[in-house]
């Protein structure tokens, strides 16, 4: 395969990406492209790239993270990078692929406060994907419309694509967010902080108190403000982490049982069998016998 590496992880390439970081590519086309390649969209894989699937017609479900989740004609799929997930078989979706390397996004983030992409674990408190109002929807073509003609003009325009990529991420993340109006911004940055502690610490630091301590807060008042945001406790979110990254090394990364507990901090085999079971109903050798193949 000359344009994609081997599953696991599916690594498009282009001389547009390269050049400029950034790809908008026609849907069909690609799924046609990376099968040709050998790849399997099909099948679960991991990118490495930040993308959005502008969904124009279609219906289905895409899988992100082990968790199936629907979708409709004008919508948007958020994948954000390093996460697993995979195309719906038994749909032929119409509409566009954006792939941005890590470098571009980050570039373009600069440029705004917000973004739909979120930290890999707080992507587990807001639906990937967004259903798009007639407005938005318009936008939306809009705004790739003059992203793509600003690509054809070649690298000298790659601020004026950063810029329309951040308007249409500012225009997206408002919405996302509607349902976070009640919120204040303090407690926005508050949970926010909280994440990135978890995303950074899971495999350390597994008990919610501890986080509290590090945050110079209390253990109730943590707990508050997750509730507030996403109606969870802070251990259930460090519990969502942890197990998702279990899943990810079963199913993923090939790594045995013994292995997984290992890097996950777990020092007692029969302890992180009933964790994982707990959470799940499954063993972890069953639910990785159910991903083999």
């Amino acid at each position: 395969m000359d344009r994609f590496d081997d599953i696991p992880n599916i690594t498009y390439r282009s001389p547009r990406l390269a050049e400029t970081g950034i790809d908008i590519l026609d849907l069909e086309q690609f799924l046609g492209e990376i099968c040709t390649a050998g790849a399997n969209p099909y099948q679960p894989h991991r990118v490495g790239a930040f993308c959005f699937i502008c969904i124009d017609e279609g219906e289905g479900q895409h899988f992100i993270d082990f968790h199936a989740y629907p979708y409709q004609s004008n919508s948007i799929i958020f994948i954000n990078k390093g996460q697993v997930h995979a195309f719906d078989g038994d749909d032929t979706p119409r509409g566009k692929l954006v792939i941005m390397t890590p470098e571009f996004f980050s570039a373009s983030s600069a440029n705004i406060r917000t973004s739909y992409f979120v930290p890999v674990h707080q992507s587990l408190t807001a639906l990937p994907v967004l259903p798009l109002s007639t407005g938005l929807r318009e936008s939306t073509r809009t705004l790739l419309n003059e992203m793509r003609k600003a690509m054809e003009e070649g690298p000298d325009s790659s601020v004026i694509v950063q810029l329309l990529l951040s308007a249409l991420l500012i225009r997206l993340a408002k919405q996302r967010e509607s349902h976070l109006a009640h919120l204040s911004e303090l407690q926005k940055e508050r949970f926010g902080e909280f994440l990135r502690q978890v995303d950074t610490h899971y495999t350390e630091i597994q008990e919610a108190s501890q986080y509290a301590q590090r945050m110079h807060t209390s253990y109730k008042c943590l707990n508050q403000l997750c509730k507030a945001c996403c109606g969870h406790t802070a251990k259930q979110l460090i519990d969502f982490r942890i197990i998702l990254e279990i899943k990810r090394k079963l199913a993923m990364d090939g790594l045995s049982v013994q292995q997984t507990a290992f890097e996950l901090g777990f020092e007692d085999i029969t302890h992180f069998i009933k964790y994982f079971k707990r959470h799940t109903g499954n063993t972890p050798a069953a639910f990785k016998r159910q991903h083999e193949g």
